[in-house]
């Protein structure tokens, strides 16, 4: 069993579902400390290790987190393909990359008689939100970064990622007894109003999304409903798209209160903000160098979902998120063949010489 594959099996097998990595922060910090390497780690759990010397350092953003079903991962390979044995998730998003640095970073320092300055960050709650944006970055002195966090095939480079964030409507009423709905306010009667005036789906000629994923409320069917709470979320590749899209929604919200006797609260939560990255800029010309010198044909993704490198880049270190090779994420579906595994480690390697 080669060395990368062997740390992939190990790390699928520990759980770390988002909030609860502890057993992943115990592997990652006793692996550093077999390899020599500095490390902190912040209030939240994230951590940052060190290689100094006398160059400018390069960054790594792997996270430690999996989505659900993500306990007890049983990995099975056929064909030279690892999946799960269909009760869970593999664990490949995050932990194929995660793996992969790993051996590269030690394949590079056992190599290497002068090896350069880069940094590893071992991030939490990536799923969830909640790890990064708490991240002390004063401790960070890379200027640029990569993530490797997309699920396609190797050699993608991600050149956009949207504006997202979580909205929230609470309608309140009064409850009452059905047979008399005029002792009551109904917060039904806005929400329904509200919801018909939300346009959804794809807007501004793709650049914006809107969905509405959860209504809540209600105590029975003989009962006029006194609370209402509404769960949707929107992004967008345009930031003044995603602003003014945001405002009218809520300014729909309102404008139905105000029709009726019910109260209304609105909040967002889970905002993470966008970025783009020029094609012909000198950062990604030299990604695209470092690809087709390992034979590869690069690949440009215009849109795509978020990762660390949101936050990385909104923090002013140039983060780059490319492909990793993993299959159908977030599903019990979700597979790597054994030859990604090998090439993303060699990519990586060839990163950290090449920077």
């Amino acid at each position: 069993m080669n060395k990368t594959l062997k740390k992939f099996l190990d790390v699928i097998k520990i759980d770390s579902p988002s909030g609860h990595e502890q057993r992943m922060i115990t592997f990652i910090k006793n692996w550093l400390n077999k390899i020599g390497l500095n490390y902190q780690i912040d209030k939240t759990g994230n951590i940052l290790a060190k290689n100094t010397s006398t160059c400018q350092p390069i960054l790594f953003c792997v996270h430690m987190d999996t989505v659900e079903p993500g306990k007890g991962i049983k990995p099975i390979i056929e064909d030279e393909i690892i999946k799960s044995s269909g009760n869970t998730i593999l664990g490949a998003d995050n932990k194929a990359a995660l793996s992969c640095l790993m051996t590269a970073v030690e394949n590079y320092l056992a190599t290497e008689k002068k090896p350069r300055s880069f940094e590893l960050l071992f991030t939490v709650k990536e799923e969830i939100g909640g790890g990064i944006e708490l991240f002390p970055y004063k401790w960070i002195k890379s200027k640029k970064g990569f993530t490797f966090d997309s699920a396609n095939s190797l050699g993608g480079i991600i050149l956009q990622s949207p504006e997202i964030c979580n909205f929230y409507a609470e309608f309140k009423g009064k409850a009452c007894h059905s047979s008399e709905p005029n002792r009551g306010i109904n917060a039904f009667t806005p929400t329904i109003k509200a919801l018909n005036k939300i346009k959804t789906g794809e807007l501004d000629n793709g650049q914006t999304t809107v969905n509405i994923g959860i209504i809540n409320g209600g105590e029975g069917i003989n009962i006029v409903a006194d609370n209402i709470v509404i769960k949707g979320e929107i992004r967008s590749y345009n930031k003044k798209l995603f602003i003014n899209n945001l405002k009218k929604i809520q300014n729909i919200f309102i404008d139905q209160k105000n029709k009726t006797n019910a109260k209304l609260k609105f909040w967002t939560d889970g905002y993470c903000p966008g970025y783009e990255h020029k094609k012909n800029s000198i950062y990604i010309k030299k990604i695209i160098k470092i690809f087709s010198d390992l034979n590869m044909k690069p690949k440009y993704y215009l849109k795509s979902g978020v990762s660390d490198a949101n936050i990385l880049n909104q923090v002013g270190i140039k983060t780059v998120n490319l492909t990793d090779g993993v299959k159908n994420p977030h599903t019990t579906q979700e597979l790597i063949k054994i030859k990604d595994l090998n090439k993303l480690t060699e990519i990586i390697q060839t990163f950290l010489l090449s920077y």
